[in-house]
This record gives structure tokens, C-alpha cells and sequence, in this order.
């Protein structure tokens, strides 16, 4: 009897202790606009320094899913480390592609690219020198198309969309000016000249 009961405090003492809420920040950085999306905090936070937990939840994101933009207009991992574009793509630290998302409900201010057999569209995109850059990717065509950066410091910048799919990705910029070459890296597409650039100022 006294194993039941034990059995049965426990229970309820865990049940209690899961917290199923989410901490949101409605204090938006003024140089950024409104419509971005506060950025939740949930059980990875335990794991966080103080620092990191503040850091989190003050940043806001440019598209759900991308990574988030600290308060001080850095590029943060979901736990608050800063990211490396130079690392693998798809490394812990690396900027992340986002989810499949609707481009119609993506943000006016969020630069738009599409990418067919037959090139980008726009061609070209400008950013300022370290400033938080964010850009979604659309397939405008019936095949699968992956954006990817020529120059190693954005080796960790990529997406991949499959027919019709819009993707985004939020990354800070090169703190060098020049202009910063992108391809379609699908077989056969950069001899195709499927390419773009960023222009960084």
C-alpha cells in the first residue's frame, strides 16, 4: 500500500513540475519593424546561462523558424550562441533554413528570390556590411533548386527548395563590402550561369 501511494505522489509531483508555457518578448528593437516574430523560450532555457535566457528572449525573428536577432543585431543560434557562417551547413552553429513557409504571408520588408532553370529573379540583393540579412527562396519551377555561397565565409548559408516550396534563412552579412556570388548548386544549374550575388555595403 505504501509503494502505491509513493507511486502515485510521484506521479502527481511530476505532473505538476511540467511547465507548458512559453515565454514571449512584446519588446521589439526599434530598428526593427513590428511585424517580426518574438522568439519563445521553452525547455532547452534550463540549460542556458541567465545571459543566454535574456539574450533569447529579447531577439525577434525575420521569418518563423529563421534564426533569431538578439536586441544588439546579432545572429543567434535557438540558444542564444552566436552563429558561424563559415561552419558546415547545417552545423549546430551554422545559420538554419527555415521550415516550408506560405510567400504570401511572408513580411514586404524580407527580400524575396526566386530561383528556376532559367536563373534568379531578382538577379541581385543588397545588405549592409554585418548587418542581420535575411532572405526567403522560392522554386518557380517543377524541380528541386539549392542556393549556395561561392565564397567559404557563407559556406554554412544554403536552402533547398523542391517544387514551388519557399524557404528562408537569416545569417549576418560579410563585414567586408564587395559583392558575394551565389548559385543554383543542383547538378548541371552553375553551368547553366543559374547564378546571383549579394551586394554587400
Amino acid at each position: 500500500m505504501i509503494i502505491i501511494i509513493a507511486a502515485a505522489y510521484q506521479g502527481k509531483k511530476q505532473a505538476g513540475n511540467t511547465d507548458t508555457t512559453t515565454n514571449t518578448n512584446t519588446n521589439v528593437p526599434s530598428e526593427q519593424t513590428a511585424t517580426e516574430t518574438p522568439v519563445a523560450t521553452s525547455d532547452y532555457s534550463k540549460d542556458l546561462t541567465p545571459v543566454e535566457v535574456a539574450t533569447i528572449k529579447e531577439a525577434v525573428v525575420a521569418a518563423p523558424g529563421a534564426n533569431p536577432i538578439t536586441k544588439d543585431n546579432k545572429v543567434v543560434t535557438p540558444e542564444g550562441k552566436p552563429v558561424d557562417t563559415s561552419a558546415r551547413v547545417m552545423a549546430a552553429d551554422a545559420p538554419h533554413q527555415t521550415g516550408l513557409l506560405d510567400k504570401a504571408t511572408l513580411d514586404d520588408g524580407l527580400t524575396k528570390l526566386s530561383v528556376s532553370a532559367t536563373g534568379f529573379t531578382p538577379k541581385e540583393f543588397t545588405t549592409k556590411a554585418g548587418a542581420p540579412t535575411s532572405f526567403a527562396l522560392t522554386s518557380a519551377d517543377s524541380s528541386v533548386h539549392v542556393l549556395a555561397f561561392d565564397d567559404p565565409s557563407l559556406a554554412a548559408i544554403a536552402i533547398l527548395v523542391g517544387p514551388g516550396q519557399t524557404k528562408a534563412i537569416t545569417f549576418p552579412a560579410p563585414t567586408t563590402p564587395g559583392e558575394y556570388t551565389f548559385r543554383d548548386d543542383t547538378p548541371g544549374a552553375a553551368a547553366k550561369g543559374v547564378v546571383g550575388k549579394m551586394i554587400v555595403k
